[in-house]
């Protein structure tokens, strides 16, 4: 009898505790008289999913016997790093008419949704949407997720959705009347494009005085403006949208990469801008330090799950910000004024940044001034620490001012000194922007010119040639079966057979203005200028039989090589163009190769020929 009692109670338990589940279950949202908005995350029913065993279908037919959770909160928030979760409510319309109306996931970072709706024994997949998905996957082109949804008059319909991320796992829903959402999003984006330019004018306008001043300290801040402002698109969808719809790969490492950087840039900033290299050692080592790590988690964001590495940025995140506000705060209590800018422009800034991290990550509910906390800290962060530098320039002109006595005195030295530089500077460039131009129209691998260096040679040429009467020739030359030399001997050796035909081919042109270049892969062309047609087949005969009598001597092996060539010869003219030439010299090539390869054919009046 006294365990009976105890037994007795947990069966008696049982069927209630079914009976309360199905009833949450089949629990309906009215939505018939909804005629502008209504949220639904509050009603929402989840449940996890870590072994992946439910289905929509499985759902719809057994979901009263599941066990579901209700969220105490607003908006579902199951923190980073939650499985995948299944989400499900009931839309009842008791109205007369079909209601219509938008489905809305204003959670923008969310990698995989899928939306079902089941009706009279039908489940039906209406959307496969999500951050790492294609954003052309999107019924509407929306920033936000939005999935159309019709609810038929005095009937119901059953949303079934399936969430996963590899970061936080919110979920903001809302169901609209499609004329309230667009005025709705309206005014919503009107914030957006107001950050946005804001944003924009601050970055130029530092960025113009990091040029005219050379002080690194605007490069550290527009660094910063520029990360910051990439954090905030990438939250509220922005980049997704506009910057790469279609290569959602990029969206996590993206924002990783922004947090990152601007925890590298902002700590060297406020080091160099307090002066902070005047105090001990470890002042250095602390701020230093974090910007390194800021550098670190950017080059793990490279290999790492986005799992780890958003953690990390969340860590130093939050780290930097109480390091930053904490030495503002002493450096404002000694009384020095760009303390004063820095601390309060650097407090609303990272507050809001550890605010949204916060509230990503499950531990701040997302509360308005949560998730938007980083635009509003972001624009006031860029205002004041614009004033800042402003001071800052304003002083370093007072003291320019004072010492204005002691630079006349040197003037004529400096002058001298700064030509000099600027001299020495200009040779320095124009010698630089020669190799640049010299690398830049030089294959790397065959030291012959490359594409990008013929195709304006031949343009120029063609131009110049069509002023006098001087024929012009050009030659097509393709390795023959280098794919079956790559494949049986290895790349390296491909490559050493493309420097040798290179070597070759450069050997063979000894006239000014004739010049050789790799025009892709294994294929090569020569441009002979004043040259004829039948001058242009003996180099290219000779071409052939000194390739196919040169083998390649590699690893104790002897490899047997062989090209083909199509030959083709223009008059340039006013009313021709250069690509004329190219499509013939190619096609002699292509009956070079049907022929048997290992051959010269040229592009003649009468047709294609063999040579000789």
């Amino acid at each position: 009898m006294r365990w009976l009692w105890p037994i007795l109670l947990l069966l008696m338990s049982l069927p209630a505790q079914a009976g309360n589940q199905a009833t949450l279950f089949e629990s309906a949202v009215e939505i018939g008289q909804t005629d502008r908005t209504l949220a639904l995350s509050e009603q929402l029913l989840y449940r996890a999913d870590p072994d992946r065993t439910l289905t929509a279908p499985l759902i719809a037919a057994t979901g009263h016997a599941l066990e579901w959770t209700q969220s105490p909160d607003a908006i579902p928030n199951l923190g980073l790093g939650a499985p995948p979760h299944w989400f499900t409510v009931r839309l009842a319309n008791t109205s007369p008419e079909d209601w219509s109306g938008l489905l809305e996931m204003s959670y923008t970072m969310i990698d995989v949704l899928d939306v079902y709706v089941a009706h009279g024994g039908d489940v039906i997949k209406v959307a496969e949407i999500g951050d790492q998905r294609p954003f052309s996957n999107r019924l509407l082109a929306h920033r936000n997720f939005l999935v159309p949804i019709t609810v038929p008059a005095q009937d119901s319909v059953r949303l079934i959705m399936l969430g996963e991320s590899a970061g936080a796992l919110k979920f903001p829903l809302d169901l609209w009347r499609m004329p309230a959402f667009f005025d709705h999003d309206q005014h919503a984006l009107a914030p957006q494009i107001l950050f946005a330019g804001i944003m924009l004018a601050l970055v130029l306008y530092n960025f113009f005085l990091l040029l005219a001043t050379r002080d690194w300290n605007y490069l550290w801040y527009v660094l910063s403006m520029v990360s910051i402002s990439f954090v905030v698109m990438s939250f509220h969808g922005i980049l997704a949208q506009y910057a790469w719809p279609n290569t959602p790969a990029l969206n996590n490492p993206v924002l990783v990469g922004a947090i990152s950087t601007n925890i590298f840039s902002a700590t060297i900033f406020a080091y160099s801008f307090l002066n902070l290299k005047r105090f001990a050692r470890w002042v250095a080592i602390l701020f230093l330090g974090h910007s390194a790590a800021g550098a670190l988690v950017f080059m793990l964001n490279l290999f790492l799950p986005y799992a780890i590495t958003i953690k990390l940025a969340a860590l130093f995140s939050v780290t930097g910000a109480t390091m930053g506000i904490c030495t503002g705060i002493y450096l404002w209590y000694r009384g020095e004024v760009l303390a004063r800018f820095y601390t309060l422009a650097w407090f609303l800034l990272l507050a809001g940044s550890v605010t949204i991290t916060f509230s990503h990550m499950g531990f701040l509910p997302s509360y308005l001034i949560f998730t938007h906390g980083q635009q509003i800290g972001a624009v006031a962060e860029g205002l004041l620490l614009s004033f800042a530098l402003a001071y800052r320039i304003n002083m370093e002109r007072q003291q320019r001012f004072q010492a204005q006595a002691d630079l006349l005195r040197v003037q004529t030295e400096a002058n001298q000194q700064l030509e000099q530089k600027v001299q020495e500077r200009t040779a320095e460039l124009q010698a630089a922007n020669e190799k640049l131009r010299e690398a830049s129209a030089t294959d790397g691998l065959t030291q012959v010119r490359n594409r990008y260096f013929f195709d304006e040679k031949l343009a120029h040429e063609w131009q110049k040639n069509t002023r006098g009467n001087n024929q012009m020739s050009l030659l097509m030359i393709d390795g023959d079966h280098f794919k079956s030399i790559n494949d049986t001997h290895g790349h390296r050796c491909g490559d050493a057979v493309l420097k040798q035909i290179a070597a070759i081919l450069n050997a063979s042109v000894q006239r000014a203005g004739d010049f050789v270049a790799r025009y892709g892969g294994e294929e090569f062309t020569i441009l002979l200028c004043h040259t004829d047609l039948q001058g242009a087949a003996i180099v290219a005969e000779r071409i052939c039989r000194t390739v196919e009598s040169t083998p390649l001597d590699w690893e104790d092996k002897t490899i047997h090589f062989t090209v083909s060539i199509g030959v083709a010869n223009q008059l340039p003219s006013r009313d021709s163009h250069p690509q004329g030439l190219l499509q013939q010299a190619d096609e002699a090539l292509y009956k070079a190769k049907e022929n048997g390869r290992n051959r010269v054919m040229l592009y003649t009046q009468n047709g294609i020929t063999a040579y000789p």
